[in-house]
Order: C-alpha cells, then structure tokens, then sequence
C-alpha cells in the first residue's frame, strides 16, 4: 500500500482510493474463474452473507489501511491490525451471544489501552495521526465482523467460493467508482504510475486472494477466535518491512506493541 500511494521520492501516485479499488477488481478478476463455477453451488439466503464478508470484511477496510498509511508508517499499522482478535471476541459475546471468561475480559481491556497508548505514542497533538490510527482500529472491527460471519453463517460453504464471490461482489461497487477517476491519466503520464499498479497487483493477489482463502479456511477448521490470532505475528512482520524501509521505530512504539500482544494473549489463549 505504501509504495502504491508514493513514489521513492515521496510523491503521491495513485489516490487510496483508487488503491482501494484497484485492489478489488484486481482480486476479483483473478478469481473470477472460481465466481462462475461457484455461482450455482451458493444457496440463495448465502448471498447476503457473502455480501456481508465482501463490503464489510474487504471493501471498506481495503479503503480505511490506505488512508490511514498516508500518515502512518507500515510497522505501525500492522501493530494496530492486532486488535482483530479482540475486536472478534467483542463482537462474538455481543451479537453471537457467546461466553467470555474474565480472563478474555481483561485481554480485551489490555489490548485496547496498549492501542491507546500507541495512538498517543505515534502522533500526540497530530489530529492527523490519531485519526489515521482510528481508521485502521475501525478496519480491524470490520475484520472482527467478518470472521464471525464466516462462522456463523457460511461455515458449509468452501473457503475458495467465499473468498470469489465476496470480492466480486465489494469489486462492482469500487470497479463503478474508479470508472469516474482519471487513473488512466496518472498511468500514462506519471513516471511511477505502473510500478504503483505492480504493486497494488501483488497486494491484491497475496494480500487480499491468497489470505482471505486460507484465513477463511483456518476460520473454519477452528474458530474465529484462533483464526484472527495470526495477528500475533502481524506486527512483527510489519516491524521487520518498516525497519528495512528506513521507518521510525521506537522503544516506546515496541512498549505498546507488547501491551497488545499481551491482550492478544490473553484473549485467545486456552486452559491446558
């Protein structure tokens, strides 16, 4: 996403947007094979819920990241994606009526002051730092929403034909909204237009088909609690990116990553 906004120079390229966008119809294209072989094996009162997972698990977060890392660095974004697990458990005790123990209680708790703090770490007194970080903890709430979708409600249905049909489905909106867009010109007439497009391609097809299906799968074959606990390793690998991109990267910001990872934790660790 960082090296799809800008340029080496620091330049903006393509618009989030657009990125956005991009990102969508790129996917769904590529899948698109598996769409029309899927279509007569989806049952019709699926359709809404594969909806559900397309706008709300891929459209809108796709959007909600690039904006935000117009401000915020990679290492730093990843870190605030950790949060999925919480947001999951939150939304399961509060719409699936499941039970938490007390000890996923205070993860929840833990995992959010350790985002607070980071927020506060990354851009105290910046309006757009914070709100930038508060766009990235909206995406994860999204993310949470979606897994329990997927576990509540399309359990039966394979995990490639979900992963199709929902960026599909979030790629007619997007795909009518980059139609009205001058990214033909930018393309053409930027000098970095196309590495953009190279790079939004391979965020499409790792970052969002690749991920989607085997995250859905784990989803299935577990839960949603121990699916959306692959974040544990997100921050880390977002770290590792932004330190070889020359990003900042402090005691303070590592603090608050162990904070989250703490509640992270405690949220979906088990009894022996």
């Amino acid at each position: 996403m960082k090296r799809a906004l800008k340029d080496p120079s620091g330049s903006s390229v393509l618009h989030p947007e657009q990125i956005a966008a991009l990102r969508m119809d790129i996917g769904a294209l590529v899948l698109l094979p598996f769409s029309v072989a899927a279509f007569h094996k989806i049952r019709l009162q699926d359709w809404k819920w594969i909806a559900v997972v397309g706008l709300i698990g891929s459209g809108i977060p796709a959007v909600l990241f690039t904006l935000s890392q117009q401000f915020l660095d990679s290492s730093i974004a990843g870190i605030l994606n950790a949060l999925t697990p919480l947001f999951t458990l939150i939304i399961s005790i509060t719409v699936l009526r499941r039970v938490a123990s007390p000890r996923q209680v205070v993860g929840v708790l833990v995992g959010l002051a350790g985002a607070i703090c980071l927020i506060f770490v990354n851009g105290p007194g910046s309006t757009q730092n914070w709100w930038a970080s508060l766009l990235i903890v909206l995406a994860t709430l999204c993310y949470g929403t979606s897994v329990n979708t997927i576990s509540a409600k399309l359990s039966h249905v394979h995990p490639l034909h979900i992963t199709a049909l929902s960026l599909l489905i979030a790629a007619i909106p997007w795909g009518i909204y980059l139609l009205t867009t001058d990214l033909g010109v930018i393309l053409k007439s930027h000098p970095h237009g196309y590495h953009s497009l190279g790079y939004v391609t391979i965020l499409a097809v790792f970052g969002t088909c690749m991920a989607n299906i085997l995250y859905f799968w784990l989803t299935q074959e577990k839960n949603p609690l121990f699916a959306s606990s692959v974040t544990y390793l997100m921050p880390l690998v977002a770290i590792g990116w932004g330190v070889l991109d020359h990003e900042s990267f402090t005691v303070l910001h590592l603090l608050c990553c162990v904070i989250i990872l703490c509640g992270v934790w405690l949220v979906t660790r088990k009894k022996q």
